[in-house]
C-alpha cells in the first residue's frame, strides 16, 4: 500500500492524473486476488500493482482511463465462471475505481497588470502558479509573494522548458505583441490543457496567419483561446483576470457545464 501511495505522490508531482482500482468484494474461492487488493493506473495507460491480471485487469485499466477522463468514480463487476468471454477461475470480483486529478499548473507569461490579479485568483482556485517575465523589477517575490515559482528571462525561451501536460494552463499576457507571439509559437503544439493569449480579433487573425505560414496545422490552432476569457464586458485588469479564470474553470470542469440549475424552463418566473 505504501508503494502505491508513493506512486500516487510521484504522479501528483509530475502533474499526472491517475485512478485507483480496489477490489471491494470478492468470493472466497476462485478469484485471483481478494478484497483489498489495489492497483494504480496513470493517464498514459501505464499501471503499477495488480488486481489479478488477465482480461479483467485489462478491462479494469480501460475503465480507469475512462474514469480519469470523466473524473467520475465507478464500480465494475467481473465474473470468473467460465462462460463465454469470462475467465474460468471461478468466483466474482467487484472493483471500485476512484479517479484523482493533479492540481492545475497555471503558467502566466508576463508579470504586468493582468498577471497580478490572475495569479491571485489562480491561488484561490488551488492552482500551482508560475510567473515568467524578462523584467526582474516586476517578476519578483515582493510583487508576487503568493505564487509557487518565478522565472526571470526571455519569455518564450523559458516557457519552452516548462514540463507540460493537460493539467498545464498557459496564459500569455506579456508587455508586447511580439513577445506574445513567440510564447504562443513555443507552445502551440504542446499538450497543455489551456492555451490563451490576451488579444483582439485583428491580433488573432495576424497570429494565426503567421502560425499557418510556419506550418502549424489547424488542429492545433483550434485549441487556442485568442482572445482568451469569457465575454463579460471586462475593462479593468481585475475584471479581465476574472474573465480568464472563468474560462479556465469552464474547461477544467467541462463535464459539469450545462447543468439543469442554469436552464430556464417553461413557466419559470
Amino acid at each position: 500500500m505504501e508503494e502505491l501511495l508513493y506512486k500516487a505522490l510521484e504522479a501528483v508531482q509530475k502533474g499526472q492524473n491517475y485512478a485507483f482500482a480496489t477490489i471491494v468484494e470478492a468470493t472466497l474461492k476462485g478469484t485471483p486476488r481478494k478484497t483489498g487488493a489495489k492497483m494504480i493506473v496513470f493517464d498514459d495507460g501505464s499501471s503499477w500493482g495488480t488486481i489479478g491480471g488477465g482480461r479483467n485487469e485489462k478491462a479494469a485499466i480501460a475503465e480507469c482511463l475512462k474514469a480519469i477522463a470523466t473524473q467520475k468514480p465507478t464500480t465494475v463487476t467481473y465474473n470468473y465462471f467460465g462462460r463465454k468471454g469470462e475467465s474460468v477461475c471461478g468466483g466474482q470480483m467487484k472493483i471500485f475505481i476512484e479517479p484523482f486529478s493533479s492540481n492545475i499548473h497555471l503558467v502566466i507569461c508576463g508579470a504586468g497588470h493582468i498577471a497580478l490579479p490572475l495569479s491571485l485568483i489562480g491561488k484561490m482556485l488551488n492552482f500551482k502558479v508560475t510567473i515568467i517575465d524578462n523584467r526582474r523589477e516586476l517578476a519578483n517575490h515582493e510583487r508576487f509573494p503568493h505564487v509557487d515559482q518565478i522565472i526571470v528571462g526571455p519569455h518564450a525561451q523559458k516557457l519552452a522548458k516548462v514540463a507540460m501536460n493537460r493539467n498545464t494552463y498557459l496564459a500569455i499576457v506579456t508587455q508586447g505583441n511580439e513577445f506574445d507571439f513567440e510564447c504562443l509559437k513555443a507552445v502551440v503544439t504542446s499538450p497543455a490543457g489551456y492555451i490563451g493569449v490576451i488579444s483582439s480579433q485583428p491580433k488573432r487573425v495576424k497570429f494565426f496567419g503567421r502560425l499557418k505560414k510556419a506550418g502549424v496545422k489547424e488542429q492545433y490552432l483550434k485549441n487556442i483561446k485568442i482572445p482568451m476569457g469569457v465575454d463579460i464586458g471586462a475593462q479593468t485588469p481585475a475584471e479581465i483576470a476574472i474573465s480568464i479564470a472563468a474560462e479556465m474553470v469552464a474547461i477544467k470542469d467541462k463535464e459539469y457545464v450545462g447543468t439543469d440549475k442554469f436552464k430556464t424552463k417553461p413557466g419559470d418566473v
